[in-house]
C-alpha cells in the first residue's frame, strides 16, 4: 500500500487527479479540489495517501496533511460514503467542522457538500455519530507546515482556484473575504466555497 508519495507533479489526468512522478514511476493521484487547481507542473510535492484497492482497480488519493488523510480513512468507512464522495467532503470540510456538524446534527452543513441531498445528510451524521471519538481526533491535527493565508501567494491561488471553477470577478472577492488569517491553501479554498455555496 502506497501511504506517502514525495515526487514531482507532471501534470493532470483530469478532474481532480495529479500525474506524480517519484523514483521513476509516474503516480495517478486523486486529491482535493485545493490542491488539483494550485499544483502546477514542474512543482515538489509530497502527499499523504490512501490507496483503495478493489476488484477491478487500484486507486490513490493523495492528501497535504496527514489530518486531511486520515479524516478520508474514516469517512469512506461509512457505508453511503465511496471514495469519490469522502474526497469532495474532505475539499469542504476539515475535522473540526465535521465534528461540528455531527455534535450539533447540522444537516445544512453537510447538504454545502455538491452530491449530498439532505436525507444523504441526515444518514451520514447519523453514520459519523458512532466515529465522533476518531473525527474528534484529528482536530488541529497536522501532517506539515503550508503557507498561512497572511502570505499573499495563498490569495492569489485561491483566487485563480476560483476562476478556474468558473467563478466571476465579484463572486471570486467575495469568496477570497471568507479567508481568515492563519489558513493553508487548502483551507482558504474551503472556505471561499464555502461561502460562495451558502
Amino acid at each position: 500500500m502506497i501511504a506517502l508519495l514525495n515526487g514531482t507533479v507532471r501534470g493532470t489526468g483530469g478532474a481532480r487527479t495529479l500525474i506524480v512522478q517519484a523514483g521513476g514511476v509516474g503516480y495517478l493521484v486523486s486529491v482535493p479540489l485545493a490542491i488539483a487547481m494550485t499544483a502546477k507542473q514542474g512543482q515538489e510535492i509530497e502527499l499523504f495517501c490512501v490507496t483503495v484497492v478493489r476488484e477491478d482497480s487500484i486507486s490513490i488519493y493523495g492528501f497535504e496533511t496527514l489530518a486531511e488523510r486520515n479524516l478520508f480513512e474514516v469517512l469512506i468507512g461509512v457505508r453511503m460514503v465511496g471514495p469519490a464522495l469522502a474526497l469532495v467532503i474532505v475539499s469542504m470540510l476539515d475535522a473540526d467542522l465535521l465534528t461540528e456538524a455531527v455534535e450539533t446534527k447540522d444537516v445544512a452543513m453537510l447538504t454545502r457538500v455538491p452530491g449530498i441531498g439532505e436525507k444523504t445528510a441526515t444518514r451520514i451524521l447519523v453514520e459519523l455519530s458512532s466515529k465522533l471519538a476518531s473525527i474528534r481526533a484529528l482536530s488541529g491535527a497536522s501532517g506539515g507546515a503550508p503557507r498561512s493565508a497572511g502570505d499573499s501567494s495563498v490569495r492569489r491561488e485561491v483566487e485563480a482556484a476560483l476562476a478556474s471553477l468558473g467563478f466571476d470577478a465579484r463572486e471570486i472577492r467575495r469568496g477570497v473575504e471568507a479567508m481568515e488569517p492563519g489558513q493553508d491553501v487548502a483551507q482558504a479554498v474551503r472556505a471561499a466555497l464555502a461561502e460562495l455555496r451558502s
